[in-house]
């Protein structure tokens, strides 16, 4: 299974680092990105001018909303773009390589994005749920050592980028161990996310789960998890009986916070979306 890493850097320096690390490892260049206010994908598409913040914004949540989906993270690190940091992707990453990337990537002190987005929350950004403890379904998080970057000092490498979007009145966050590093399902583990596709599970999630309160972003990377392992060469026409062992072998891997028995009607639904 490949995965997608993710990190933020409040200078692009650090993040430049990681990235020769990773290059210098073995990994390919071109799976390597990093990603700021300047970047071609965010300020060039449409002709996006650098002044108008409501269109790169925009323009960046699309960006992350293309690479991890409905995942919640997705508004962290748009915000940490719009805020002058520099998020660094690796796509592409296998399971044997995807610790290997993660250790290189922690030696250089990525932010804790749980502690910047609840700073940012208490300043007045609304632009993720609070809780996203219940969304971060899709995400496994490595803890490392604490973040220099994430404390008083590291903080204020925000300034630039925040005398051009927006203005942080509280105290800045100090980082303890936390989970600095993070790892995704890559595109190629999940289905296309046609129209259709959507709003039959958003349809089913209504009918099933709305009532407990949890969000469609709980149940969207069950369901696509379901639906692109019944597509996938090793379990095509197979009976779900026959795979369960194995599907949730994987998704305990993948998702270690996600309990299967959790998720499990919703990740078979997805699957018998195809299979039915």
């Amino acid at each position: 299974m490949a995965h997608t890493l993710a990190a933020v850097f409040a200078v692009r320096d650090m993040a430049e680092r990681a990235r020769h690390d990773l290059i210098t490892a073995g990994f390919p260049s071109a799976n390597i990105r990093l990603h700021d206010a300047g970047s071609d994908e965010f300020s060039a598409t449409e002709n996006i001018r650098r002044d108008d913040s409501d269109s790169l914004l925009d323009n960046i949540k699309h960006f992350f909303t293309d690479l991890f989906g409905s995942h919640a993270d997705r508004h962290i690190y748009a915000e940490a773009v719009r805020r002058g940091h520099v998020v660094l992707t690796l796509e592409g990453a296998s399971d044997a390589d995807i610790q290997r990337a993660t250790d290189l990537v922690e030696r250089y002190a990525p932010l804790d994005i749980d502690a910047h987005a609840d700073h940012w929350r208490a300043g007045g950004w609304q632009g993720a749920p609070q809780n996203d403890s219940a969304m971060r379904q899709g995400a496994s998080m490595q803890s490392g050592a604490p973040s220099q970057q994430g404390t008083s000092a590291g903080y204020m490498n925000e300034a630039p980028g925040s005398q051009q979007f927006a203005s942080d009145m509280a105290s800045p966050p100090r980082s303890g161990a936390g989970a600095n590093v993070r790892r995704y399902p890559g595109a190629d583990n999940l289905p296309g996310t046609s129209y259709d596709d959507e709003q039959y599970y958003r349809s089913h999630w209504s009918a099933t789960y709305v009532a407990t309160g949890a969000r469609f972003e709980d149940y969207d990377p069950a369901y696509r998890y379901g639906h692109s392992m019944a597509n996938s060469d090793s379990y095509r026409g197979r009976p779900w009986d026959e795979v369960e062992a194995d599907l949730r072998s994987t998704w305990e891997h993948t998702y270690p916070q996600s309990a299967w028995e959790n998720f499990k009607a919703a990740i078979k639904h997805g699957w018998e979306r195809v299979t039915s």
